[in-house]
């Protein structure tokens, strides 16, 4: 690549990276392709966090945002219930007061239509860049894309699902209804509970933790210079633009910076010089070794939030929504919930030998929307968090946007549903 095209006063110019999760990691990815010199600094290491315990799910017919009516009233339900799939610990805090009254706000009119189209402008091209990516830079990670299948064991739930999801003109998901029978084609192990499912055919996924080991790799090859345990302080200022990014380890140069701090981002507002409306949305997740007698595709176990993800040799159990601030202790009541639920919706034994046990936080707006934009006060900082519960299928089209930003391109999507409020 001529690297003259991104050279100012004779130099290659110079991207920082604040955040080393899938976020960030796609936003080196191709900056680097476009021949930019990247320094991607993590506070931890590379790839951990959400990006490492979620299920590996690339899923773009999920458009409908969490603040919905119907999750709302069950939110307040199961307020009572500590294992249920959404748990509210009611807090005093000013910042939470304001963010759940804006929730509450964008649960109701257009705001969730308006939601879901911008989640699926962003979430379109998932799949197709996925792919490209792991085959032209052979990326080994269980990768398929066989399509996900959604067990139900109340008839009026099921029936439902086939009317609400992908609410969106020309963006509803290829989603097939499965009666008892043809499900248990699909899936041969499912529990005479259940009474039915749909198979989204338009659905891949992989083993994240192995991506983004592997995604390292090719990072550096393309450049990319990675520091892990190195923690973002602010900004340094010259000219009313960002000149450095100030850290533990020193101040970092660049002509242009890119904020992917998830949902840490929020504690980061004093040193972005603006509020960012993001809450800590906790979830969970269960690995265990397996090799068969388990599911070929996902199973989204719908009534309890729960999904199961099957990779050559292992399974993981993820779900649950907890909004109880940056709490990191890992409630047992909580995991054992994942267990039941596979019990629930399936005829198996899950195996003993557990390998991981997990607890960690995605980055919740308000709306439902991830925020891609510029700061305020720094043009030359575009921030990129709040990717809610789909980080994974919206990063490639994320990153890909950051680059279009920072290098002066036409945005691939529209910029105006992902503004800063």
């Amino acid at each position: 690549m001529d690297q003259n095209k991104n050279s100012l006063d004779g130099h290659q110019k110079r991207v920082v990276i604040i955040g080393g999760g899938i976020i960030g990691g796609m936003a080196a990815y191709f900056l680097a392709t476009q021949g930019y010199a990247v320094t991607l600094i993590e506070k931890d290491r590379f790839g951990g966090g959400a990006s490492h315990g979620n299920c590996g799910l690339i899923v773009p017919g999920h458009t409908m945002p969490l603040n919905r009516p119907e999750n709302l009233i069950a939110g307040i339900r199961w307020m009572v219930k500590k294992d249920a799939p959404l748990f509210i610990r009611p807090r005093a805090e000013a910042a939470w007061i304001r963010w759940m009254l804006q929730f509450i706000r964008h649960c109701f009119g257009s705001h969730r239509q308006e939601a879901a189209a911008g989640r699926a402008g962003l979430m379109a091209d998932a799949l197709s860049l996925y792919d490209t990516i792991i085959r032209s830079e052979k990326i080994d990670c269980d990768w398929q894309m066989a399509g996900t299948c959604h067990l139900f064991r109340s008839k009026k739930e099921l029936a439902a699902y086939g009317s609400t999801t992908g609410q969106i003109q020309g963006t509803r998901p290829p989603m097939t209804f499965l009666t008892k029978n043809r499900l248990r084609d699909r899936v041969p192990m499912v529990s005479a509970a259940v009474a039915g499912g749909w198979h989204d055919r338009r659905a891949g996924h992989f083993r994240p933790d192995t991506f983004m080991r592997e995604l390292v790799g090719v990072l550096q090859k393309k450049g990319v210079r990675i520091l892990e345990q190195t923690r973002f302080t602010g900004f340094g200022i010259g000219g009313g633009r960002a000149v450095t990014a100030r850290t533990d380890r020193g101040g970092f140069a660049a002509d242009a910076f890119v904020v992917a701090t998830g949902a840490w981002t929020a504690q980061l507002s004093h040193a972005l010089g603006c509020r960012v409306p993001i809450q800590p949305g906790k979830g969970y997740s269960v690995t265990v070794r397996c090799s068969a007698g388990v599911p070929a595709l996902p199973c989204f176990f719908e009534e309890t939030r729960v999904v199961l993800t099957p990779w050559a040799d292992r399974v993981r159990l993820g779900g649950t929504m907890e909004f109880s601030g940056y709490d990191d202790t890992l409630n047992r009541r909580r995991v054992n919930a994942l267990f039941k639920a596979t019990g629930q919706y399936l005829s198996m034994s899950v195996p003993a030998e557990i390998e991981e046990e997990w607890c960690g936080w995605r980055p919740i707006t308000w709306d439902g929307l991830p925020i891609i934009d510029r700061l305020p006060d720094l043009d030359n900082v575009v921030l990129a968090a709040g990717h809610n519960e789909l980080g994974l299928t919206m990063a490639p089209a994320t990153g890909r946007l950051v680059a279009e930003m920072i290098t002066g391109k036409q945005p691939s999507v529209g910029l105006s549903s992902f503004r800063l409020k």
